[in-house]
């Protein structure tokens, strides 16, 4: 009998750490499924600032190697790939400089980058490049779109 006590002990004494261990868990409010922290809001915008920097110089090189007819196409196609990267660099200023991801400005200056994705989004649907741009813009779509969602506006559509 003692030592079924003494074995009992020992066990839940082994095994109690591993239970009250705390899980990390998601904050909830009534209007959101989940609460994005500055600190996630930052890591995405960080990312999408790279990114559309990225992307602009592959988008670049391939539509000047592109089906696109017409210089002027050309040309609007590119300066969409440009304001776009501005956009996300601006979006990243404010941000680091406010702090506050609920904060109006840095709200008002995602949805000025959406509205700029939105309309290259629409040269990436309309036109075929290269396998590389296509995946590149395949995940900043992603990361525009988990923006999106962030702050409950309107993804980008597309695969």
């Amino acid at each position: 009998m003692k030592t079924l006590f003494i074995r009992t002990a020992v066990l839940t004494a082994c095994l109690l750490p591993l239970v009250a261990v705390p899980q990390p868990c998601a904050a909830q409010d009534a209007n959101r499924d989940t609460i994005m922290t500055p600190t996630d809001v930052g890591t995405v915008v960080d990312r999408v600032e790279k990114q559309t920097g990225t992307f602009k110089d592959e988008f670049d090189r391939a539509v000047s190697h592109s089906m696109i007819d017409g210089k002027r196409v050309e040309e609007d196609s590119k300066h969409r790939a440009d304001d776009l990267h501005n956009s996300a660099a601006k979006l990243g200023d404010i941000f680091h400089d406010k702090r506050d991801k609920n904060n109006p400005e840095v709200r008002n200056q995602v949805d000025r980058t959406l509205n700029e994705a939105s309309q290259l989004n629409q040269v990436m649907m309309q036109y075929r490049f290269t396998d590389r741009v296509q995946r590149e813009w395949g995940q900043l779509r992603a990361e525009l779109n988990g923006l999106a969602a962030m702050y409950q506006l309107t993804p980008l559509p597309g695969k």
